[in-house]
């Protein structure tokens, strides 16, 4: 129904809002000609996140798609909207399904990797690879203590803390990265720019994928991912990496896997260390 919508936005610059149901708007940002690689942020990222790789694919004769899931960067956040990791995953295959392509190379951030595998497996024909960073085969996008986080950050926004969320915003990127050092305040102003907009419209989107409840969940499904994975791992510490459990599970069920350990990073490979993304 939305093809030629679809399409023609694709198509028409560097940044559009792209349709892909009744009321849910995606941002997307394509760049350059080529085999195409499908770049996903994770719940704190956007497209600007990954503004170190995309020139780099794009020199080396790729094109690059920046697709922000509903809910994140500057993708809308209507109420009532579908949040669960398994709609996500849909969405990203209307957009993908459109590039004329045929199966490509997904990486994908924290949460969105877990939409990403879920993606993997329900459609097959869009994808013949997949790099997760940091993203393992979670079932809910956020934990009951993050979700208990932001009902009190929601009072807060209310009572005119809005600058008190952007800080507590940054202290969540900075306490998840390695080496920091690249969470400069104009980086921050950028990353917090699409929640900033409409903070308690982001915060209502958030609790929205914290209630949300999975139709049919990822876990039993992984052995049906048929395309290879890498997963990339911060080595340094840092909060927001998988547990072993969740590694060991994607290694024992998925038949085409394989991890690689980057020194000295945290969750923000993308960031810290931009040529081991480009590399996987």
């Amino acid at each position: 129904m939305f093809t030629v919508l679809i399409l023609a936005m694709l198509t028409a610059g560097p940044a559009e809002s792209v349709t892909v149901a009744p009321g849910e708007e995606l941002t997307v940002v394509a760049e350059g000609t080529g085999p195409t690689v499908v770049l996903v942020p994770g719940l704190s990222g956007c497209a600007y996140s990954f503004r170190k790789i995309t020139p780099v694919l794009v020199a080396d004769g790729h094109r690059v798609v920046v697709v922000e899931p509903l809910g994140v960067g500057s993708s809308g956040r209507p109420k009532g909207a579908d949040y669960t990791l398994t709609a996500q995953a849909d969405r990203l295959a209307t957009v993908i399904e459109n590039l004329d392509d045929g199966p490509i190379l997904v990486v994908a951030h924290g949460v969105a990797g877990s939409m990403a595998l879920r993606l993997a497996y329900r459609r097959p024909d869009l994808v013949a690879g997949l790099v997760t960073i940091e993203g393992g085969p979670v079932e809910s996008a956020l934990t009951p203590a993050v979700y208990k986080s932001l009902s009190l950050a929601k009072v807060v926004g209310k009572l005119g803390g809005g600058r008190a969320i952007r800080d507590r915003f940054g202290a969540g990127l900075e306490a998840s990265s390695g080496d920091p050092s690249w969470l400069d305040k104009r980086t921050l102003r950028r990353y917090y720019a699409g929640f900033g907009r409409d903070v308690q419209a982001a915060l209502d989107a958030l609790i929205a994928m914290s209630e949300a409840r999975e139709s049919e969940f990822l876990q039993p499904n992984l052995h049906r991912i048929a395309c290879p994975v890498i997963m990339l791992l911060g080595a340094a510490e840092h909060r927001g990496a998988p547990s072993s459990a969740d590694i060991e599970l994607l290694a024992a069920r998925i038949p085409d896997f394989a991890t690689r350990t980057v020194a000295g990073a945290g969750h923000y490979i993308f960031e810290e260390d931009p040529p081991a993304v480009v590399a996987a």
